[in-house]
């Protein structure tokens, strides 16, 4: 005998599709930042009707949550629109609203969510190379997050894209504020640096990724000092630099 859903069941399910809506219209309508306008807190809705990642451990849900956020077409026009300072800042105020409020877990979040490569190549002696996998993105939606990634991070004047230098500024951030160490951070950043010229395919150590990791430590210290601190604190506001 074939069942079918009873009547009543149809406008139950509409009434929460309207309440899941506006639950997640009013989970990121509020901002918490006066830098950031209202055009930056677009809610965030899944492609079906049951969000999957709903389901999944807290890290691993802010992490495909703020992956999204990326790719979304409105944040790549918002970048567009206005500037990558303001880019960069929404992807960590992004990152908090995620976690809580939670500084290291949301640094932590950061780092992961602008990593630039999908697969880490390493090259081990009297092993050979092989390949790290660093997400779980298919390839169209790597490259789709990759391609709306701020391309200006640091504030010299050099013409290169910075999308490389976006995962050190966070990282770095994380190990200062985990830490509480200028030193402690700026040894295990250094190890990275060296192991990336020795152990990476293709990997090598710049002067400007060190500018970033040094950055990046000024910033998860500052944050122990100012929960408010915004990556642009740091990064190209003289002003703000002169406080």
């Amino acid at each position: 005998m074939k069942r079918s859903f009873p009547l009543w069941f149809a406008p139950i399910l509409f009434l929460l599709s309207i309440f899941y809506t506006q639950t997640l219209s009013a989970q990121f309508s509020a901002p918490d930042s006066v830098w950031l306008n209202d055009d930056w807190y677009f809610p965030d809705i899944a492609s079906s009707f049951v969000d999957p990642a709903e389901f999944l451990p807290p890290l691993l849900r802010a992490e495909t949550k703020i992956k999204r956020y990326l790719r979304d077409e409105r944040f790549y026009d918002l970048r567009k629109r206005y500037d990558d300072t303001l880019a960069v800042d929404a992807i960590f105020d992004r990152a908090l609203m995620l976690c809580e409020g939670n500084i290291r877990m949301a640094l932590l979040i950061s780092t992961i969510a602008v990593m630039d490569h999908r697969r880490l190549g390493l090259k081990i002696p009297l092993i050979g190379s092989f390949f790290l996998p660093l997400t779980s993105e298919n390839d169209s939606l790597f490259r789709l997050r990759r391609t709306h990634l701020p391309k200006k991070l640091l504030s010299d004047n050099v013409r290169a894209s910075d999308k490389d230098k976006l995962q050190h500024f966070f990282g770095s951030a994380y190990l200062a504020y985990t830490t509480n160490s200028n030193v402690i951070a700026e040894y295990i950043g250094d190890l990275f640096e060296l192991g990336e010229d020795r152990f990476v395919l293709g990997g090598r150590s710049d002067d400007r990724d060190q500018l970033a990791n040094a950055k990046g430590r000024l910033f998860g210290l500052g944050l122990l000092k100012d929960a408010g601190l915004l990556p642009s604190d740091i990064l190209w506001s003289p002003s703000k630099e002169a406080d």
